[in-house]
């Protein structure tokens, strides 16, 4: 069982890994900001610290291996900070296409206190399904909860965008079949002695679908990012510089699949 120093590390990388693709998104739109790079990194610190030291999470956490916290954490992250975005941040929306302030069906929610006890009740929700138990060996229900995180996954995601963009079916199917392509990857990495839970292996398959669906929008179609209005001035010299974090996004890459084959 590795220590907490090494779980800190991986789930700082993790963390980077989601900082870099957003600074390649974004930056175009809003700039580098420095201060608001490594927000993903806080995040998966802070989740890092409740799931290592914090019962009833320690015990099961613990005996992870650590390809799986690097995707547990990014999978929780992910969510938490939509929730964050979406109930708790107050921010001017002009600039977006599709808000990040949530919407309830698409129109504007003005009691702030409504949007932080939905918030407040999501946040316990999430909590609440990583401690799902129930130790998952056998590959058809890997293959199952892959297919069904990656509804979830999208489900959230038509809620948010399909008020602004329509309803697409085939991209709505496109998490779950990513991850059901996918599952293999934890089914492998699982440990007889130490098998995943349920509660976490649907966070794990959360980060992978983010690092897989996110890697292909960002990196190699070069999408610019949906959520600003389309009319808005993108700033050139960030298209420009921007490449370097596709580079230090390649090198975590590396590490991570030398880090699953040494586990395997």
């Amino acid at each position: 069982m590795a220590g907490v120093w090494v779980f800190l590390f991986v789930s700082i990388v993790s963390g980077l890994y989601t900082s870099l693709w957003g600074a390649f998104k974004d930056s175009p739109y809003e700039g580098f900001k420095p201060k608001t790079f490594p927000r993903s990194v806080y995040f998966h610190v802070v989740i890092l610290s409740v799931l290592y030291y914090l019962d009833p999470f320690a015990e099961p956490f613990r005996v992870l291996k650590l390809f799986q916290v690097f995707f547990l954490i990014m999978g929780l992250e992910r969510f938490l900070a939509e929730l964050y975005k979406g109930f708790f941040r107050t921010e001017d929306q002009s600039k977006y296409f599709v808000p990040s302030r949530i919407t309830f069906l698409g129109k504007h929610v003005a009691s702030d206190l409504a949007r932080y006890a939905v918030g407040a009740f999501l946040v316990a929700g999430v909590c609440a399904v990583a401690l799902i138990p129930g130790p998952i060996v056998e590959f058809w229900i890997f293959l199952l909860v892959a297919y069904a995180a990656g509804l979830l996954v999208s489900l959230g995601g038509a809620y948010k965008d399909a008020p602004f963009e329509g309803f697409k079916w085939l991209k709505f199917q496109r998490s779950s079949v990513v991850l059901a392509v996918a599952s293999p990857l934890f089914y492998f990495s699982n440990s007889a002695d130490a098998p995943i839970s349920l509660g976490f292996l649907i966070y794990m398959n959360g980060g992978l679908e983010r690092f897989l669906v996110e890697y292909y929008k960002t990196y190699i179609q070069r999408n610019m990012s949906g959520k600003f209005r389309p009319d808005l001035e993108r700033i050139q010299v960030q298209i420009d510089n921007r490449e370097k974090f596709h580079y230090f996004a390649w090198v975590i890459i590396v590490g991570l699949i030398g880090l699953y084959v040494s586990e395997l």
